[in-house]
């Protein structure tokens, strides 16, 4: 493994624009959605990362053609009316839980195919029970697994969306919810083949992808579908369509957009994000209101977000416990910055993150105890006591000894960025590097420019 790459802070406040790379969520959506209608579709700003490329990867392997123009972030693909041309193919999902769920109910459409699926070591650890067994009660696909049952690897049997009604257990993961609804009601264009509609009962789901999922199909031609009081979702066969212009434009990745939301509260100044409306898609987007408390303002306004804090602006405020449980990507970005933030926080919600990429929870609690903070672990919470002094002595005794602080990330992209933002504050005062982020490449799973991105922000 390459040495940790020191962080360079930033001499003075920010003036810049910075333009965002497309959401994964909505980039590996919209690839699924594209390949289910009928037609073709151009999808604009796409993003090109580690997930979105594993996702193309298995559609290629599955027959269906596109092509990719990385310059002007678009992805081309002509869709199959619902069918997936090859029966039969090996497919590695990575660490892609978006590319992992939805294509194990996607594939369960081809009625007769058999597809091996497997992951890396940490996807062969993620929750996948609630999507297959709701599969199998179904009658859509039948399982071999290949190691812990309910778990990857494993041979998917499809046989094909008949119909009926099943419970759905999306606690550990609404992408279980999304990835039914996606492929569910697909109904072959032009054919009787399909069998009656669906209804999946999920009472216990966040919410908030789930809702990007719903918009997302009325985008593609599925009529709107709204959950009763008791989270039964009954979904009308479905003939998807590419949308009337022939294009779909991805949404700029507003988890991402966290990171130098921060950095202009820690830093002071003014940053312009462009191709962001007051209304996006991504729930993450109230991670505003969080910062907000600290002094942070954001003006939406002209299809552009400009963030701006004043430098003499004091961050610092009274205990504060926060539910972070509808923006739980950004609640690393958070929690890594405490330090700088005065009195302590309570980090609520985000019991489901020890499900992720790593266990989120965990893994912060212990890069911030290394960095001298107090924090207090719990199944669904982190409460941290921020302790800069010990933070600038350790920062201190490192430097001394000729070395750095350095942070662990866990193969997990959110805690080099998150960190990463800590580390761009010069708490030393000389304008010199303080902290390294170890395996700063496991970025590329879905923001492989990060770090040039936030160079950018040192050059005026």
């Amino acid at each position: 493994m390459p040495a940790p790459l020191p962080i360079q802070p930033l001499a003075r406040a920010l003036d810049h624009s910075l333009s965002l790379p497309g959401s994964k969520s909505i980039t590996n959506r919209a690839l699924i959605l594209a390949a289910l209608a009928d037609g073709e579709t151009q999808l604009e700003g796409a993003l090109f990362s580690r997930d979105t490329r594993i996702m193309l990867a298995a559609l290629d392997l599955l027959g269906f053609k596109t092509t990719s123009d990385e310059a002007s972030a678009r992805i081309t693909v002509q869709g199959q009316g619902g069918r997936i041309p090859c029966n039969s193919a090996r497919i590695d999902v990575g660490n892609a839980g978006t590319a992992a769920r939805f294509l194990t109910a996607f594939l369960a459409l081809r009625d007769g195919g058999v597809y091996h699926l497997d992951g890396d070591a940490a996807m062969r650890q993620r929750p996948m029970a609630g999507l297959l067994e709701s599969l199998v009660s179904l009658e859509a696909a039948d399982f071999e697994f290949h190691g812990e049952p309910g778990h990857f690897p494993f041979t998917l049997n499809a046989k094909g969306y008949k119909g009926g009604k099943v419970a759905v257990d999306a606690s550990a993961s609404s992408q279980i919810l999304s990835a039914l609804l996606l492929a569910a009601p697909s109904n072959p264009t032009g054919t009787g083949e399909a069998g009656s509609p669906i209804k999946l009962i999920c009472p216990e789901v966040r919410p908030h992808y789930v809702a990007i999922t719903s918009k997302m199909r009325e985008d593609f031609g599925a009529a709107p579908v709204v959950a009763t009081e008791s989270g039964e979702y009954a979904l009308p066969l479905t003939s998807y369509c590419a949308p009337a212009s022939g294009s779909y434009a991805i949404e700029p990745d507003v988890s991402a957009a966290s990171y130098f939301l921060a950095l202009t509260l820690i830093h002071g100044g003014s940053l312009r994000i462009p191709n962001l409306s007051g209304d996006p898609l991504q729930s993450d987007a109230h991670f505003v209101e969080v910062l907000a408390q600290h002094g942070l303002k954001v003006d939406a306004a002209h299809n552009e977000w400009t963030a701006t804090c004043s430098e003499a602006n004091d961050l610092k405020r009274g205990h504060r416990e926060i539910n972070f449980n509808s923006i739980s990507d950004t609640f690393l970005t958070y929690a890594a910055i405490t330090p700088l933030l005065g009195d302590s926080v309570r980090i609520t919600g985000i019991a489901h993150t020890r499900h992720q990429e790593t266990d989120r929870i965990a893994g912060m609690a212990a890069e911030l105890s290394k960095l001298g903070q107090l924090v207090k672990e719990e199944e669904g919470a982190l409460t941290i006591q921020p302790k800069p002094n010990e933070l600038r002595a350790r920062a201190m005794q490192a430097r001394n000894s000729g070395q750095l602080l350095s942070i662990d990330t866990y193969e997990d992209h959110r805690f080099a960025m998150s960190f990463a933002v800590l580390a761009s504050y010069d708490l030393l005062g000389d304008g010199k590097p303080w902290l390294a982020i170890k395996d700063p490449t496991c970025c590329a799973k879905t923001y492989p420019g990060f770090f040039d991105a936030l160079d950018s922000l040192r050059h005026v």
